[in-house]
């Protein structure tokens, strides 16, 4: 490993952590108030799903890496949070479940901007230090949000509690080496208990290095070289200067509970069925993708036989967007997923990828192109639904929200919402995050029981 490596690192991470929230943009602000609010929506959603059941069965205690457990496995139980591709990961849902189970610990109130200007903090380095690892990380099999939330979420959660430099340097040391998480296991319950772990794993950092115990200097050139596959990598391209992740190039909210890479196919899918909506007693389709290099990797489960395994589906999705004509929800319960109605069209799904080198994904463009004996159409979908360039309305995120308790079952004040949009950056945020807390982790432990 260079030598100059890791104090390049860490005088960036302490220069980023310095900032607080006076000093930070009030656009990034505003953008990590909507993804606090798409995430806590997820967790909602996700609390009675069985990866977050099974979590709150294990967590036997309501101490705050317990509550980490249940809330960052609630979080991302629907597979439908943010994500950001910068690191091809879910930047938001293990930051916020861990800043959520460790507010309590917290010496004063908490405002809004603070918790704001944590959250920034620790997205930020977990996004850079995936960037720095590159696609190689997540093409060795490792699932970044688990590897690189831990890091992120033990910076936000330091940020927040004020530790000071030192024994951030500590928290995140020790951090790195509670980091885990294989695309092995995507398809499984396993998958949203990666953040759940990561959010755990975060707080008991932090509690660790409060207590005095010792890790090394080069433990975060340590991770890189390890989950990098002794790649040699260039020094991180990033400073002080450089916008925040969240601006640039943003993080995508989602518009469909699957992988993010199904979603350019979906939209591209709706967009031609819109042209020439299908009929009753039409003989299926052919469905032609064509998806960027290293685009399929996670889409393991082609035929897919319950409902978590078709979020991973490139052929259940394409279907279930052609044949429904919408993807939400509904569309991932394992009857859905194994219905007999759908599987001719599946059958007519080729999926393919561009040759040559690894591309952006956040720019990479998706080719969908539709087929019958009659006629054919296709359509290149650039950005994802969602993102920047296709951005949620403050009234959708209230829609997702809506939709996702319904799905979770779990009653939250009317007007939640509405409220967390409109709230003052001034406003202390402590009491009603712990009502919301509370309503989603007593949720989870009572349908466990």
């Amino acid at each position: 490993m260079d030598a100059k490596v890791n104090p390049d690192f860490w005088g960036l991470v302490e220069a980023l952590y310095a900032r607080r929230a006076p000093t930070i943009e009030p656009a990034a602000l505003e953008h990590a108030r909507r993804a606090w609010l798409d995430t806590l929506a997820c967790m909602v959603g996700g609390a009675r799903e069985p990866a977050t059941l099974a979590a709150a069965r294990a967590a036997d205690t309501a101490g705050a890496e317990h509550m980490a457990l249940v809330l960052g496995t609630a979080s991302h139980a629907l597979d439908y949070d943010d994500v950001c591709m910068l690191a091809t990961c879910h930047p938001s849902a293990p930051v916020v479940s861990a800043l959520l189970a460790v507010i309590d610990q917290t010496n004063s109130e908490v405002e809004l901007s603070d918790l704001l200007a944590a959250h920034l903090v620790g997205t930020e380095v977990m996004l850079r230090l995936g960037a720095w690892l590159g696609f190689g990380h997540y093409a060795l099999g490792f699932h970044a949000t688990g590897t690189l939330g831990v890091v992120g979420a033990a910076a936000a959660c330091a940020h927040l509690l004020q530790l000071p430099a030192a024994q951030l340097r500590t928290t995140l040391s020790i951090a790195a080496s509670s980091a885990s998480g294989l695309r092995a296991n995507f398809g499984t319950d396993t998958k949203p208990l990666h953040v759940g772990f990561a959010a755990s794993a975060a707080i008991r950092a932090v509690a660790l290095a409060q207590a005095g115990a010792t890790a090394s200097d080069d433990a975060l050139a340590g991770f890189a070289h390890a989950f990098s596959g002794g790649a040699q990598l260039e020094l991180p391209r990033w400073d002080a200067n450089t916008p925040w992740a969240v601006l640039a190039p943003g993080f995508e909210i989602k518009r469909y509970p699957s992988c993010y890479l199904t979603h350019r196919m979906i939209a591209g899918i709706q967009r031609l069925r819109e042209h020439r909506p299908p009929q009753a007693g039409d003989a299926p389709v052919t469905i032609d993708v064509l998806f960027p290099h290293g685009g399929t990797a996670p889409l393991k489960h082609p035929r897919p036989s319950t409902g978590l395994q078709a979020k991973f589906s490139a052929p259940y999705c394409a279907a279930a967007a052609w044949v429904d004509g919408t993807v939400g929800l509904a569309s991932f319960s394992d009857a859905a997923a194994t219905r007999a109605a759908l599987r001719p069209q599946m059958d007519r799904v080729r999926v393919s990828e561009r040759p040559g080198p690894h591309e952006p994904l956040e720019s990479a463009p998706v080719q969908v192109t539709v087929t019958t004996a009659s006629w054919e159409e296709s359509i290149l979908v650039d950005w994802a639904p969602g993102s920047l360039q296709d951005p949620f309305t403050n009234e959708e995120l209230v829609t997702k929200w809506t939709d996702c308790e319904t799905n979770g079952t779990t009653k939250i004040l009317p007007g939640t919402a509405t409220a967390w949009l409109e709230a003052d950056q001034a406003q202390p945020v402590k009491t009603f995050l712990r009502g919301l807390r509370a309503a989603i982790f007593l949720r989870s432990k009572s349908a466990a029981e």
